[in-house]
């Protein structure tokens, strides 16, 4: 191919290298319906009627517009609400413990051996209102499980109560204490189990024997 014709195809394509367009799985909205979403809004359509034109949910559309439109304006601009939803979708994805304020105040209370839902449920009370210096107990599991999951020391796992350097699905956490010891399945009964022969019989003499400490 001559050299040309690529610089012309790189030209056609704003200056970068053209790629075929991956298909959309249609989980998540595309370009094109945020076109449509642009085309309704100016139209004066409300939100449960784009979503009716589009064939999706009231509240997908709502907090396309709420996460997506100008910060400023609060106009909706499809191109780059899509160059933002592409920028989100970016990996890896950046922790919440990246902050360093936030990674202190987690390790403070995690050498207090504090639980990470203690910690996450006490930082929504002292920092309410920032966002910024909340995080999730599951958040702070990955910082101390997964390496560079944030800045917080991966050591404070030993704080934890049960102190594991290392995550374990709960279908593997029973143990011993939490079974039968000598069980007997329902299907080794003996027959008379079944009739309750014996239960009555033994109903029967203490009852007997009820009446007869009775008499006396």
């Amino acid at each position: 191919m001559n050299r040309r014709q690529g610089y012309r195809w790189i030209k056609a394509a704003g200056g970068r290298i053209p790629v075929p367009a991956v298909a959309s799985s249609g989980r998540y909205l595309g370009q094109e319906e945020r076109l449509r979403i642009a085309d309704l809004r100016l139209g004066g359509a409300g939100v449960r009627a784009i979503a009716r034109d589009l064939g999706r949910s009231a509240s997908t559309i709502s907090r396309e517009l709420r996460r997506n439109s100008h910060p400023t304006t609060r106009s909706y601009r499809p191109y780059a609400a899509q160059k933002r939803c592409v920028i989100r979708a970016g990996r890896p994805k950046p922790s919440k413990l990246d902050d360093r304020l936030l990674a202190a105040a987690v390790e403070e209370r995690l050498r207090k051996n504090w639980s990470p839902q203690q910690i996450s449920g006490d930082l929504a009370v002292v920092f309410a209102g920032q966002d910024e210096l909340q995080v999730s107990h599951e958040t702070i599991y990955q910082s101390l499980y997964v390496q560079g999951r944030g800045y917080v020391e991966v050591h404070l796992h030993r704080h934890l109560r049960r102190g594991r350097s290392a995550r374990k699905p709960r279908a593997t956490q029973l143990t011993a204490a939490g079974k039968i010891r000598d069980k007997v399945m329902l299907s080794e009964r003996p027959k008379e189990a079944n009739d309750r022969l014996v239960a009555q019989c033994l109903c029967q003499a203490v009852l007997s024997i009820g009446i007869s400490a009775g008499s006396w």
